[in-house]
Order: C-alpha cells, then structure tokens, then sequence
C-alpha cells in the first residue's frame, strides 16, 4: 500500500483565505455600519453638512487603514507560508530521500529500485521505447568477509557502488537491492547497450583493485545477468526472472566450477547443485510442460544404460536431458507463449534456443559433454533438424537418446491444447520415423526397454544423480535417474 503523504500547505493555503476575507468583510461591514450611523445621526441633526462629511471621512480613512493593514497581513502571511512550505519540501524530499537510499553504499535501496522500475516500464510502455536492467551479484563476498574482515567487505561493496556510478552514467539508476545484489535500470537502453555497460563494469574492476589492504590488493569480481522491454518481456516480473536466470548462468560461466581436487562424493554434489540451480532458472519461465524435463531426464539414463553406455556417459546424458531448454531463457515471452502461429523471424529466434543453450552449458567445465547434448537435441538422423543439419552419426550420441525420450514424452503426455496418444501409438510413431528423425540402433533399444519395463521411469521425487541398483529387473544392473523436484521447464520445439 503506497504512503499517505499530508501536505500542510495545502491545509495553510485553504485556511489563509478564509480567515482573512472573513476579517475583511466584518471591517467592510463595520465601516459600512459606522459611515451610515453617521449619515444618520448627524446630516438630519445639523444644519451645516461639514461635521457630518468630516466624520464619515474619518470613519472611511480608518476602514481603509484597516484594510491596508489586513493586505499587509496577508502579504505577511502568503511568505512566511510559502517559507514553511519549502522548509516542509525540503524535510520530506530529504525523508523520501533516506528512504529510498542504501546507507552504506549511498545508492538506492531495493524499495525505490522497484518503483522506479515500475515507473520506467510504464513510460517505455506507452512510448515504446526500450528498457534494459543490469542485475548484478559480487563474486565470493563471503571469503573477502572471512579473509579481511567485515570492515574490508563493507569498503569493498562502498568502492563498487562508486565504481558502478561512475561506469553507467548519471542518467540512469543504480541500486543496491541486496547484501551483496546490485541492479541498475538503463531507460532507453536496448540489449546491445546493456551489453557494452557490463562490459564496462568487468574491464573497469578488472584493471583496478576495489580495496588495498597494508597486506593485498582486492580485485572484484561480479556476475551480470541483462534483461529488458520488450525483448526480455512484458512485465516487471518477466524483465527480473529473465535478468535473474542469465545472472546464475554467467555466474556459472565466469566461475567455470575447477574441481579437479574434489574428492568424488564433494563432485557430485556440486554438479547436482548446479544442474538445479540452472533448472530453477527454467522454472520461472513456464509451468505449461510440468516434470517434462524430470521425465525426460530419468528416461534418458535408463535408455543409456540399456545401451551399455559408461556411468559417465549416462550422467551427461542425464543433465543434458534435465537442461536440454536452458537456452529458452533466451526467447522473449512474446515468441515463447505466442497463441497463433510464428512467423519466419520468430522461428528463426525460437531455433536459437539450442545454440543459446550450449552457450551457457559450454563455460560449466563438467557440463561441456551435455553442451554438446543440448546443442544436437533437434538434429535428425537424416540431416532434416536444425541448427547445423547433422546426420548419423554427426549427431552426438547423447542427442540421438534423448531425441527418441522426448519424442516419446511428449507424445504420451497431457497437454492444454490436446490428449495423451497411449503408448503403443506413441512408439509406433517412433517406430515409423527411424532411420529419419531417429537413430535406427537408438530406437531398437528403446522399443526393448519400454516393452521390458511399461509402467516405468515415472519417479518424481528424487534428486538429480545416477545410482546402481543391484539386482536390477530381469537380472540387470538398473540404474535410476534422479531429477530434483524444482524441475518445471519449457516445452520442447
């Protein structure tokens, strides 16, 4: 609910008139009372006309004199409340001004960040111009803290404030929104030029330190996630989560997660973590294909193992499956939830999706393998997918699995503009396009494991890894595939 600002001018201004035109008309009647008793009393009474003339000059002299006195007043009193209203101006644009800024920092605080956001989307809105945000984390605030100090953290996050004032210019709005989250809004400033700003703000920390201590120098590193009107969306909600998922993807990109010296068990919490933070990322953009990826996901590595694939190569093939729409955050809203049909542009920004995803996977060292995964996962046997028209065995192995999953998910699931197929019209279809959209070899050993297994993969509630059961169905080492239960993701084109 927004505040109740009472302005006391307006109760000075609206109470001034009133009581002075009040005196003012009791002195006008007073006079007139006065100036006709003396017409009364004295012209009849008296045969010379002077004393009577006398006094009701006299009496006039003294209205006007009072009256003189009352504008006087007045005049007084239109300053001297003029005075007290831009001393109240001045007390409250100071008052709204501590309250909407960051104490330590000195930049705005998070409150007037998302008014103002607010306010700059209305305008782009009605005149259709471009919005951009810059949505900033520090890198490892949390060890500066630990190594020098809490002292040394605070100068570091008030030099960065400085640091980014100076990089975006006095035109637009910089805030702290966070203990160590920044933000800044660029009004007029399309992808491009937000873009150029982060690129700014990373060349500029990177040549100068944000701390000297008597012992180092602290150089900072911060993670930039870009969004923006219209392209990263419509609303206030849409531009933060568009902002918010490239920041975790950058900040995975620029950290590059070396773990070459974790030990095993370390490792694969890591990456769990990691794979659900990016498909938390998903999450905020769509719920239309609920568990989609989860299903895919645990289906794929059973498909991998059944095709004798080594556990690593499962588990890539696993992630890969559980992030294969990451680059989605990517496509603006209006082409990702689009009713009616795309147009040329728009397919051609939605086919992109694929290469975006490999972008973001490509800079996670243990995630490149599913890159690959991810970037192949429209592809078809036959050389008819996209992006790069690969055929055979072009085709990653990984993508060749999961192509044939996904198919059959989506085919087998309820969705809000058609029914379920059953499952045996679903892998005839599948049976009917091997060799064309699917790998021949790839189809046969998941037409074994389907039949083998017809009420299976449908666990929702494990978390992402790879695990050997022993004594597996039918003899076998099963593996089961698990997904964490933050994964709702996009809908597969």
């Amino acid at each position: 609910m927004a505040d109740i600002v009472i302005d006391p001018g307006d109760e000075v201004g609206q109470g001034r008139p009133r009581t002075l035109l009040l005196f003012q008309t009791l002195v006008l009647i007073v006079s007139a009372a006065a100036i006709a008793g003396v017409v009364v009393t004295q012209l009849p009474l008296q045969g010379d006309p002077l004393p009577g003339v006398l006094s009701i000059g006299v009496v006039a002299s003294l209205a006007l004199a009072v009256q003189g006195m009352f504008i006087l007043i007045q005049h007084r009193m239109n300053r001297e409340c003029k005075r007290i209203e831009a001393i109240w101006r001045t007390r409250q644009a100071e008052m709204l001004e501590v309250a909407g800024r960051d104490e330590l920092t000195e930049l705005q605080n998070r409150r007037f960040f998302y008014e103002r956001m607010q306010e700059e989307l209305e305008i782009a809105h009605r005149l259709k111009k471009p919005l951009a945000i810059l949505m900033l984390d520090v890198d490892d605030l949390k060890l500066i803290n630990d190594e020098f100090g809490h002292q040394a953290g605070d100068q570091v996050l008030r030099s960065f404030g400085r640091v980014l004032n100076r990089e975006v210019g006095e035109n637009n709005v910089t805030a702290r929104i966070g203990g160590d989250e920044f933000a800044v809004i660029l009004p007029g400033a399309d992808r491009r030029e937000a873009d150029k700003i982060a690129w700014r703000i990373w060349d500029e920390l990177a040549k100068t330190p944000v701390n000297e201590t008597a012992n180092a120098s602290i150089f900072l590193g911060v993670s930039v996630g870009t969004g923006g009107y219209p392209w990263g969306g419509e609303t206030l909600e849409e531009i933060i989560h568009w902002a918010d998922a490239k920041l975790y993807a950058n900040k995975l990109e620029r950290k590059g997660f070396k773990h070459s010296n974790r030990n095993g068990k370390d490792e694969k919490r890591l990456v769990a973590a990691v794979v659900d933070v990016l498909s938390s990322a998903l999450d905020i953009r769509d719920k239309m294909t609920h568990r989609h990826a989860r299903r895919v996901a645990r289906m794929s590595a059973f498909l991998a193992r059944e095709m004798k694939l080594t556990d690593d190569q499962v588990l890539q093939i696993e992630y890969a499956a559980a992030l294969h729409d990451i680059g989605k955050i990517g496509v603006t809203d209006g082409i990702l939830f689009k009713d009616a049909a795309l147009d040329e542009h728009e397919w051609h920004e939605m086919r992109r999706h694929s290469e975006l995803g490999y972008r973001i996977l490509n800079g996670v060292d243990f995630l490149r393998d599913s890159a690959e995964i991810v970037y192949s996962h429209h592809e078809h046997y036959d050389g008819g997918g996209y992006p790069r028209s690969l055929s055979g065995t072009e085709i990653a192995l990984g993508a060749r699995v999961f192509a044939v999953v996904d198919a059959y998910d989506a085919m087998t699931s309820r969705r809000p503009y058609r029914e379920a197929r059953s499952q045996e019209d679903a892998l005839e279809e599948i049976m009917r396009h091997s060799g064309t959209q699917f790998d021949p070899a790839t189809v046969e050993a998941f037409m074994r494991m389907v039949r083998r297994n017809p009420d299976g993969f449908r666990d929702e509630h494990e978390e992402f890894g790879t695990r050997v059961i022993e004594a597996g169905k039918n003899g076998h080492d099963s593996v089961e595939a698990r997904a964490g239960a933050k994964m709702t993701p996009l809908d597969t084109l």
